[in-house]
This record gives C-alpha cells, structure tokens and sequence, in this order.
C-alpha cells in the first residue's frame, strides 16, 4: 500500500477504510480541496472527524481543513489526523489565491481546537505542513508514527537544493566559478545525512512522538487511544478570536 519511495501517491482513502468501523467513511466535500481528505467516522464506537493527505495543501483545501476542524469541535467529536505531507504549496498564483491567509485559518483551528488530536504519521511530515496537520507541538493527545515516517523542516532533496542554490549565488556575487564537482558531492552527503535524520527511528528516539507502530495494528491503537480520550469530557472550543473564514 505505501511505496518506499514517499514521492509516489497514496489514496489515503484506502487507509481510512481499514480503520473505521465497517470501512465507513461520510466524506465532507470531497471535491472541493480534494488534496485533503477530510470527513467523519467511527473506531470502535467512537465518533471522529478524519483528515488524511492526499498531497501538499492548496488554498482551498486548507480552508477546506479550517471549516472541518471547527465544526468536530462544534459537536465535540474527536480528531484523527493522518499525515503524508510535504507542506503548503507556494508560488506567486498560490500566493495570490490566499495561501497564507487561509493556511494561517488552518493553523488557527488546529491551534485553537480543544478536542482530542490523535495523529498518525503515515508519511512525510516536512515543513508546515507538519503543524497544519497538527504536529507534536500542539499537545495531541497521542502521536504515533509508521515505519515508513520521515519528519523534518522540508525533503533532503529539497533542503540540498536549496543550499546548492545559496553557494551558486554566492560564487555569481564574488565572480568566481562555481565548482559543478565539488557543489554535486556537497549535494550528496547533505542528502544522505537528511535523509538518516528524517527517519521514524531517528524521530522516535528523540521522543518526539508516543513510538512507531506496526500499520496493521492503526485501528487497534486509535480505539485504545480513544478509550483513553473518553475518560474526560470532550468538549470543543467555544471561540477561536479574531478569525473569518
């Protein structure tokens, strides 16, 4: 179901199907925002609101995201976020479409909600978009990775690109050549050290996370983790300040 190479798509429909009760899954807008996934469910008897990553976040799928999280919290229903994400999608016609703004709304959502987070990461989980969809570091209840799970600030690709980029300008400012065999075996180890840094062992050691489960085993954690979530009250958030969608 998941390519070692994490740059090849997964439905992650199919992995919502596997965990909630009878593969059931009511889908909210499915084809607005389509790159995330969002609807309700339930595991074990347990209602939730699922959002999974079917690619970056557009401006539409992240307000998309916004309106979904405030309306599990206006019925205080939990929520499961299933990460593969590699961030926000830029660029000047992003840009203009109000990426920021309606990423920031995400973020203010997830930031703000009080219900219970469980996230799982499937996937990558680079950047931003880590936060959008809610990281560690907005409390979640649980935090759980695959062994296929990469975390870091952007891909190993991405991050030696750009510093390859940085050295190139550099060189143009000082008029000097730019060394081509030199910058390509820079690129490599930066790649490779990124790389050993980003994997799911190397996160969970660091805690960063409650630890690595086996991907047959979701459905079985998520219900003992929404067991756990039961013991108190689950109540959503009553405002979230100054916010217009």
């Amino acid at each position: 179901m998941v390519a070692r190479d994490l740059r090849r798509p997964l439905d992650m429909r199919e992995v919502i199907a596997r965990v909630a009760d009878g593969s059931r899954f009511e889908e909210y807008k499915a084809r607005y925002g389509s790159t995330l996934v969002c609807g309700w469910a339930s595991i074990y008897g347990y209602p939730v609101g699922v959002l999974g990553n079917n690619g970056v976040l557009y401006p539409d799928s992240a307000q998309k995201g916004a309106t979904f999280i405030q309306l599990c919290n206006q019925i205080d229903v939990p929520l499961v976020f299933l990460q593969n994400i590699t961030g926000f999608m830029v660029g000047k016609d992003f840009e203009a479409d109000g990426v920021i703004k309606k990423g920031s709304q995400m973020l203010n959502a997830v930031a703000n909600s009080t219900v219970p987070h469980l996230t799982v990461i499937i996937g990558a989980s680079y950047g931003a978009g880590t936060y959008g969809m809610s990281g560690r570091a907005f409390g979640n209840r649980f935090t759980w990775l695959w062994p296929t799970a990469k975390i870091a600030i952007m891909g190993p690709k991405q991050i030696a690109g750009v510093m390859s980029e940085v050295r190139r300008g550099q060189a143009a400012r000082r008029g000097e050549d730019f060394d081509e065999a030199a910058d390509a075996e820079i690129v490599a180890r930066v790649e490779q050290a990124h790389e050993r840094g980003s994997l799911a062992l190397r996160a969970t050691g660091a805690i960063s996370d409650d630890g690595i489960i086996d991907p047959r085993d979701t459905r079985l954690v998520l219900g003992m983790c929404l067991s756990v979530a039961a013991n108190r009250a689950v109540a959503g958030a009553e405002g979230y300040g100054v916010f217009r969608l």
